[in-house]
């Protein structure tokens, strides 16, 4: 017998089968009239003609569109309350330019009311990402369920956020140029090494001066190991030109984020075999940085050869329109499902989350269930499940919303 979902469902112990369902894999790839079965918090089968186990939850999805749940890799959802508030703003360390090991999770709300607002819209995980500076921190991966369980895993980092971009190249510090800037970041990792080997110099007082204190230098190392990358903003071809450079000279893995101007070296993008982190909907030539923005830079990129990563991160609170922004990237070019993969698989992938992404066995059970095509505005998230539970969908906004059409108006309104 088949179900119609209602109330919040819990694929755990009792399995749950999703039937009939159009399945966009997070692969760039789709099956139609698919069964999709979760149960402890994974996917245990998904495809055609897939056996449901006895006794399992059935769901009649006919009609819906399934995906996994939605990545945001650039994230200060849980760090920003309200953004001209500096009491509720924990994604910086303001006046400092230079801090690898600031640790932006230390301030991490996970029950921030932008969660829910987020999730709403289908993100159920996000790289919670600090900002500003040369080298701004390391970032962690968070899921968005509102509770203690979704904080960010502090015993993994996943990335090392820079910035090279004007901005940064005018603070005084590096002389109001770009070649300062590359110069000063040359000399932190060439004493992340030194530090390495001469730890014992170093504490006792006789090696030269480092450009930062142990701690931060200590941050690089696994940036050093090749075991998280590290992520450069940079819009401008010079300083693409000039990171990609850079990340062979060191020997690390680089992503690389904004790349506004990244479609006239895409070729050379591609070939260094460098992500990219895009928001579609920021592709404006906005300053001199970026005076070559076009708004097809992510098809081209992807067209390239480069593994196109879809980010709505320019602004914190529009983090819930990351599937918005992939649409937008599709009007201008991009395959669709490859843009469902720059929300989903391509993220994961890049920063080396093997369990998540996909729509396929052994995956976590991280899916949205959809009213229909996911990348086309009038289409709803329904329901959304992380770690094969569903969370709800109720906001902080939807309650206020009700609040204010349930009371009576203020008699100088009524007619």
């Amino acid at each position: 017998m088949t179900v119609v979902l209602l109330g919040l469902l819990a694929c755990t112990s009792t399995p749950c089968a999703f039937e009939h369902v159009t399945l966009h894999v997070g692969d760039g790839s789709v099956v139609e009239d698919a069964t999709v079965v979760a149960q402890g918090g994974r996917i245990v089968a998904a495809g055609r003609d897939v056996a449901v186990p006895d006794g399992a939850q059935r769901i009649d999805a006919t009609g819906r569109h399934l995906t996994p749940g939605l990545f945001e890799t650039q994230s200060q959802i849980g760090l920003v309350e309200v953004g001209l508030e500096p009491a509720t703003r924990d994604d910086e360390a303001e006046g400092l330019s230079m801090t690898p090991a600031f640790d932006a999770a230390d301030g991490y709300n996970p029950f921030s009311v932008w969660i829910a607002i987020t999730r709403e819209e289908g993100v159920t995980a996000h790289l919670v990402a600090p900002q500003g500076g040369l080298i701004a921190g390391t970032g962690h991966l968070a899921f968005l369920t509102g509770d203690l369980e979704g904080r960010p895993d502090r015993s993994r980092p996943l990335a090392v956020f820079a910035d090279v971009r004007s901005g940064v190249a005018e603070d005084p510090r590096f002389g109001g140029a770009r070649g300062m800037v590359w110069l000063t970041l040359r000399r932190i990792f060439a004493d992340a090494r030194f530090l390495r080997r001469n730890r014992q110099a170093v504490e006792r007082g006789q090696s030269r001066d480092l450009i930062l204190d142990p701690i931060h230098l200590e941050a690089l190392y696994p940036v050093l190991d090749r075991r998280v990358p590290l992520v450069v903003r940079a819009d401008r071809v010079s300083d693409i030109l000039a990171a990609l450079e850079f990340g062979r000279r060191e020997k690390i893995r680089l992503v690389l984020s904004g790349v506004r101007e990244g479609w006239r070296v895409a070729g050379e993008i591609a070939r260094a075999g460098v992500p990219v982190i895009v928001n579609p909907a920021e592709q404006r030539p906005v300053n001199f940085d970026a005076v070559a923005a076009r708004d097809d830079n992510p098809a081209l990129l992807h067209r390239a050869g480069v593994k196109v990563v879809v980010s709505a991160s320019d602004w914190m609170q529009n983090i819930r329109r990351l599937r918005q922004v992939a649409g937008i990237a599709v009007s201008y070019g991009l395959p669709h499902e490859a843009a469902i993969a720059a929300i989903t698989s391509v993220p994961a992938a890049v920063f080396g989350i093997e369990d998540f992404g996909r729509i396929a066995p052994g995956q976590r059970a991280d899916f949205v269930l959809w009213s229909g095509d996911p990348l086309e505005l009038t289409t709803v998230a329904e329901h959304v499940f992380i770690a094969g539970r569903e969370r709800p969908l109720d906001t902080r906004q939807r309650r206020l919303v009700e609040r204010y059409l349930d009371e009576e108006p203020p008699s100088a309104l009524r007619r």
